[in-house]
């Protein structure tokens, strides 16, 4: 800016109006927020769109038009503030043109003489917070060769920008089945990695870890769907690193099949887990059979595997089994016999009881209590069952053919029924074959 020249304009006016005048412009020096579409002394900044729209958590790249009007001196840096939230990743400006560290929340373009009357072109890419501020506004600022700060202008108004969309969250990894009490991961029985919940942008994209909401964010995890009416113990809240929240000591006090955890922040929608089975007893066969068994006040079972398989698991409780014409008064059981990776071992069987108490046979209608007792049995692959008590039904999102099991002696096949009698307890034992990924209960 040439001072000298408006130095004399000013004393063309009378003196007192003349030393006002000369106070108010050294006094108040023009804004980054300030807009004025014509002068001959200063720079121009103009927006290539205004207002601009931004996902949240998304990166846009925001265009800026800079023209040089001033005769005397030259642009020698360029600020922009990002909005609140906001963080710069990446800046260019004409040949030449340095840019400062990034990521940040603004950015400084050292720039190389531009003539005056010229208009150059400066990109500036930021990424919109998850949870915006009330203002969404930019700031721009800079230096020019005399060292003046007050001579960069917007063309009409600051770029404004409106954030769009929510941020959300994903569990990337799934919990596994274990044990009551263990901790849950990735892996089947407490092995794997921990379970690992992504904070995502707007587009269903991983957040970048730039971002502001990637390192700070607190993430509480909680139980969705409680098959069991178990209790989540251990670190409930972790706060986010690099957009991701690890949880690895989470546990659930009680045996169930279909559990599913919730994932929560503020300002993201929320993210729910794949189902899983939590057993009553994960017990290792190694090389031999093994054996495994559960009870409660009016249900006792156990299974002795017959067939080859790493690991052997029982829950008993936590699941909900119905057949046809058929009243149920034992606990249901989940069983199953698994290789290491915790996958199913196909054609793998066991020997199963389930005994029900006198007490629970008590709790029937007299009529009921009179009639043979039966194993209601479910598996994912059909069976053959008594006419009139098949059908099907979702338990942790895998669909069971159900049924009651026919007598060993009829169909000669697995799974079926080998054997009821009474105990000296007055309670019932139903023995029968067990296959593949069964439920049961009497």
């Amino acid at each position: 800016m040439n001072r000298r020249s408006r130095f004399f304009r000013l004393g063309l006016i009378s003196g007192a109006a003349a030393l006002a005048a000369g106070m108010t412009f050294f006094a108040v020096p023009a804004q980054p927020g300030h807009a004025e579409t014509t002068c001959s002394d200063c720079y121009i900044v103009t927006p290539g769109s205004n207002p601009a729209t931004a996902g949240a958590g998304t990166g846009e790249q925001y265009a800026f038009q800079v023209t040089n009007n001033d005769p005397h001196e030259t642009l020698v840096s360029l600020t922009f503030a990002a909005p609140a939230g906001f963080a710069v990743t990446a800046a260019s400006g004409p040949s030449g043109t340095t840019v400062s560290s990034l990521p940040g929340s603004s950015v400084t373009l050292q720039l190389p003489s531009e003539p005056t009357g010229t208009t150059f072109t400066v990109d500036v890419t930021a990424l919109a917070p998850c949870v915006a501020a009330s203002s969404e506004v930019w700031g721009v600022s800079g230096v020019d060769s005399k060292g003046e700060t007050n001579e960069v202008h917007w063309s009409s108004s600051p770029l404004s920008v409106s954030v769009t969309g929510t941020c959300g969250l994903a569990f990337t990894g799934q919990p596994a089945q274990t044990a009551v009490n263990s901790d849950i991961l990735t892996g089947f029985n407490s092995t794997g990695s921990p379970l690992a919940v992504q904070l995502l942008d707007a587009n269903g994209d991983p957040l970048n870890p730039a971002d502001s909401a990637a390192g700070d964010t607190a993430v509480t995890v909680s139980i969705q769907v409680n098959p069991g009416g178990g209790t989540l113990a251990g670190t409930t809240t972790v706060t986010s690193s690099a957009g991701v929240a690890d949880f690895g000591n989470l546990q659930i006090s009680k045996a169930g099949t279909g559990y599913e955890l919730a994932a929560n922040a503020t300002g993201f929608s929320a993210a729910t887990s794949s189902p899983f089975t939590i057993a009553g007893q994960i017990q290792a066969c190694g090389v031999g059979s093994c054996s495994v068994s559960q009870s409660t006040a009016n249900t006792a079972t156990s299974a002795m595997a017959t067939a080859p398989g790493d690991f052997a698991a029982l829950g008993l409780g936590g699941v909900s089994l119905t057949c046809r014409n058929y009243i149920g008064v034992a606990d249901g059981a989940d069983f199953g016999i698994f290789n290491s990776a915790g996958n199913g071992v196909p054609g793998a069987s066991a020997t199963a009881t389930l005994t029900i108490s006198k007490s629970a046979l008590e709790s029937l209608p007299w009529p009921y209590r009179l009639l043979p007792r039966q194993v209601c049995y479910g598996s994912p692959t059909p069976f053959p069952a008594i006419p009139g008590t098949s059908g099907t039904t979702v338990i942790g999102g895998v669909t069971y053919h159900t049924g009651l099991l026919l007598s060993c002696l009829a169909v000669h096949k697995e799974p079926c029924l080998i054997s009821e009698h009474y105990t000296p307890a007055g309670a019932v034992e139903l023995t029968f074959v067990a296959s593949g990924d069964p439920i049961w209960h009497g």
